[in-house]
């Protein structure tokens, strides 16, 4: 009479590693598919995989409920029992990732959301003037990262005045060799994988900015002159902060003829770059 309630629990041990596996598969489906879904996803991830990882979230929640619901009796191996202990401390940390990026969001972090897809960043509008006139000089709008990327391909057809946004930086080492720091954050493929991107500029109009105003400034390019007067100014200018890789043009400063303060932008990280105009803002 007793047999029946001992095979029962015999066959539920026997089942245990496929219900643990059913769990582990049904926890990353769901990780993936709310990230998939977050304005938090371009932290990880490019923003255009989103699609791809809500289904690759949905293909392993459905497998892990096949896994619950219809787990095969089977021997317990010390392998499947490291791959499952491996598998949990994965899903802790990334769990644990996810929360602080929560918690602790950077500026704009979470205004990418629109009413389609909140895991895509906005495409900021075009300026008014994409080639404004000030003194009777024409200038080329766009951003810090696409005059950058020119600059490290060696094209020499960038324009020879432009305006652009930045946010400041200021180091006593920089303010005694007359020059700030004007920088921007190009993020290539996700957060991990942004490069924060500055010059050494000096000119008019910067005297009174501090650390973190934003400008948009009108100007040129002048060459350094490393071996001479800017010798170890490049290295002068601050490291910034994690996780972006901080790179100052070690050839190039801005010199700048204008400079107006202006609010932050709703989303301060740069996506889109051309090489042509007309170019991203």
């Amino acid at each position: 009479m007793s047999a029946t309630p001992t095979t029962g629990l015999a066959r539920f041990r026997l089942s245990l590693q496929d219900r643990v596996d059913g769990l582990c598969l049904l926890c990353m489906g769901g990780l993936m598919a709310a990230l998939s879904r977050s304005g938090l996803y371009w932290y990880f991830l490019n923003p255009k995989f989103s699609g791809v990882t809500l289904g690759a979230g949905v293909l392993l929640c459905l497998a892990g409920l096949a896994l619950l619901l219809r787990p095969m009796p089977g021997p317990t191996t010390a392998m499947r029992l490291w791959r499952q202990a491996v598998l949990l401390g994965f899903l802790s940390l990334a769990a644990t990732a996810w929360g602080q990026a929560a918690s602790e969001p950077l500026p704009g972090a979470m205004s990418p959301a629109s009413s389609e897809n909140a895991a895509l960043a906005p495409e900021e509008a075009a300026p008014a003037d994409p080639r404004p006139v000030l003194d009777g000089r024409e200038y080329v709008r766009l951003n810090l990262a696409e005059l950058y990327i020119m600059l490290d391909k060696g094209r020499k057809d960038y324009p020879e005045r432009f305006a652009l946004r930045a946010v400041v930086s200021r180091t006593p080492e920089l303010d005694k060799r007359g020059h700030v720091l004007l920088k921007r954050t190009a993020v290539v493929c996700c957060l991990a994988d942004s490069l924060e991107l500055s010059f050494a500029t000096r000119g008019n109009g910067l005297e009174a900015l501090q650390t973190g105003d934003w400008v948009e400034v009108f100007g040129r390019l002048a060459p350094l002159d490393e071996k001479g007067a800017d010798k170890g100014l490049v290295k002068a200018a601050p490291k910034g902060e994690g996780p972006s890789l901080s790179l100052t043009n070690p050839k190039f400063r801005i010199e700048v003829e204008a400079a107006t303060p202006i609010q932050a932008p709703a989303f301060p990280y740069l996506f889109e770059f051309k090489e042509e105009p007309p170019f991203a803002w």
